[in-house]
């Protein structure tokens, strides 16, 4: 195989070593949602540098059966994105969602061509590809990114989670703007999308590196756990989830929840996890599920449904109810309530019988 390399594709081929062994790592070495969201996003960033490698190393111009290899799947960067910075919030992950269509069809859409035949495939890239759908593909990728980041923001309570959020930003605004600079300052035969095909190898490789710095980072943070919780601490904590009712609020984070108590993030999570051994997700749906529970008990599905009473107990996701209902009772709702309904009449025969 002839592989072309200079210094740039070089770094590429490093940053690209760099992706996929952290990728592995976090996912499979990782006990925590978030840092395999990051897992996936590191993986889906790196198989776009593997793209540009392939094609500026020469790779493509001498296996011309890879061109269109299913290596881009940038439009699940956002749903990526977004899912890691929820689950490092702490909050439950919404399930399958209309953005994971576009990922599954891009998938496909490259499938399909890399099969076809080499006449097909420069037909195609000449006249379809090139001049139409591929800015399809770099502008759905940077509105869905732009999209998530904006979906993203009440949930970045750490401040390098947030500086992470602003530096994407800047980077797909310029790719924003980038193809129209381009088609407008640039030789017709200088290549496209320049800029942001040079910064994407660095930002794999800071995030590769931010990812490597999480099992110390986890290790602290277990550290923090160990500490004491005082009397007072779990009192305050338990004052606004049950006494206030905060756990109703669909919105509730563990920065929001901290900025009520007046403390850090940290702190909170610290007295969570180590005054109550819940996770601060699992202390919330505990309540939740609770209140849901007793409203099952108290006949409210006579004018609701299972669904209005979860969504008043702060559950924002009918998928997530559900999936922490069967958890935490070991049923479904409907099983649950029709379960409860049986034994309340098997109560009532008992207490006319005695009569």
């Amino acid at each position: 195989m002839t592989v072309y390399l200079d210094l740039r594709n070089l770094f590429d081929l490093f940053c690209i070593v760099q992706g996929v062994t952290t990728a592995i790592l976090l996912f499979l070495r990782s006990d925590r949602a978030s840092n395999r969201w990051l897992a996936w996003l590191i993986g889906g960033l790196t198989l776009q540098v593997v793209d540009y490698f392939l094609s500026r190393s020469g790779v493509y111009y001498y296996h011309r059966w890879l061109y269109f290899s299913p290596l881009f799947f940038s439009w699940s960067f956002g749903p990526l994105l977004y899912g890691y910075v929820r689950s490092r919030a702490g909050q439950a992950v919404p399930g399958l969602r209309w953005y994971w269509v576009p990922v599954a069809v891009q998938g496909l859409f490259y499938t399909v061509l890399m099969v076809q035949s080499l006449d097909t495939k420069a037909w195609f890239w000449l006249n379809v590809h090139k001049p139409y759908t591929r800015y399809v593909d770099h502008y759905g990728t940077c509105l869905m990114v732009l999209y998530a980041i904006y979906r993203s923001r009440p949930y970045a309570s750490e401040r390098w989670v947030r500086i992470l959020l602003n530096g994407l930003t800047v980077f797909y605004g310029i790719a924003v703007v980038e193809p129209l600079v381009n088609q407008a300052y640039l030789p017709p035969r200088w290549p496209r999308f320049y800029l942001t095909s040079q910064i994407l190898p660095v930002f794999v490789y800071v995030l590769a590196l931010i990812g490597l710095l999480y099992d110390r980072l986890q290790k602290i943070e277990k550290a923090g756990r160990l500490l004491p919780v005082s009397a007072d601490q779990r009192r305050q904590v338990l004052d606004a989830i049950r006494e206030q009712e905060l756990y109703k609020d669909p919105e509730l984070t563990l920065a929001s929840l901290a900025r009520h108590l007046g403390e850090t993030p940290n702190a909170v999570s610290r007295i969570i996890n180590g005054g109550f051994n819940q996770s601060f997700n699992e202390f919330i749906n505990t309540y939740r599920i609770g209140e849901v529970k007793r409203r099952l008990a108290a006949g409210d599905t006579e004018r609701l449904t299972i669904l209005a009473l979860a969504f008043d107990a702060g559950f924002s996701s009918k998928t997530t109810f559900n999936r922490v209902f069967k958890e935490q009772t070991g049923y479904t709702p409907k099983a649950y309530l029709k379960m409860s309904q049986i034994t309340l009449r098997d109560d009532a025969d008992l207490q006319e019988s005695d009569v």
